[in-house]
C-alpha cells in the first residue's frame, strides 16, 4: 500500500498552499518562486488557471492514513501530440521530508502519466546542487539527459540545472 494518495488539486486547497508558498526554506530549491511573495488572491487565481489548463495536471498529496495534506505533484507542459510533460513535486512541510513521501507520491504521479494520460515520457529540472532529489529520482528510473549551465539566478547568484527525464518502458513500478 502506498504511503500517499494523490487527488485533483482544488480551490479549497489554497489556504494549505499558503503555509508554504513563501516558505523560502521550502520553496528555496524551486527556481520558479525566487521572486515577490505570492497573495491569497494571485495563489486562488493561479489555481483556476491550472484547473482550466489543458497542459497542467496537479494534484494535492494526502498521507494515506489520514488524509493530512502534505504537497503538491503535477505533470506540466503537457505535449500531448508528443505526449512528453514535465513533473513536480513538493512536500511542504519539512517535518514531513525525508519520510518516504515523496518518492511515493511521485510514484503515483508517474502511475497516472504513464497510465491515465498514456505519456511517452516525464521531465525535471532540478538544481545541480540538489543532490537528494536527484537520488530519489534516479531510484525511480530516471536518467541524467545533462546539464543546463548557470540557468537560474536564485538569491545570490547562478545555477545549473540538471534535466532528467524517464520513459513510459523504463517504468518499472517500485512497490
Amino acid at each position: 500500500m502506498s504511503l500517499v494518495k494523490l487527488r485533483p488539486l482544488a480551490p479549497s486547497d489554497v489556504d494549505q498552499i499558503m503555509t508554504w508558498v513563501n516558505d523560502p526554506d521550502i520553496v528555496g530549491n524551486i527556481a520558479a518562486f525566487s521572486g515577490e511573495p505570492f497573495t491569497r488572491n494571485q495563489e486562488l487565481a493561479y489555481i483556476e488557471s491550472i484547473l482550466a489548463s489543458r497542459a497542467d495536471r496537479v494534484f494535492s498529496i494526502v498521507r494515506a492514513a489520514d488524509g493530512a495534506y502534505l504537497g503538491q505533484a503535477g505533470v506540466h507542459q503537457i505535449h500531448w501530440r508528443s505526449r512528453v510533460g514535465r513533473l513536480s513535486c513538493l512536500i511542504a512541510s519539512r517535518a514531513e521530508m525525508g519520510k518516504g513521501y515523496g518518492t511515493a507520491a511521485v510514484a503515483r504521479l508517474l502511475d497516472w502519466a504513464f497510465g491515465d494520460a498514456k505519456l511517452h515520457k516525464t521531465w525535471l529540472m532540478v538544481f545541480r546542487h540538489n543532490t537528494r532529489a536527484q537520488g530519489v529520482y534516479g531510484r525511480l528510473g530516471f536518467q541524467v539527459e545533462g546539464t543546463l549551465r548557470e540557468e537560474y539566478f536564485h538569491r545570490d547568484g547562478w545555477h545549473d540545472m540538471v534535466r532528467m527525464s524517464l520513459l513510459d518502458r523504463e517504468w518499472a513500478q517500485p512497490r
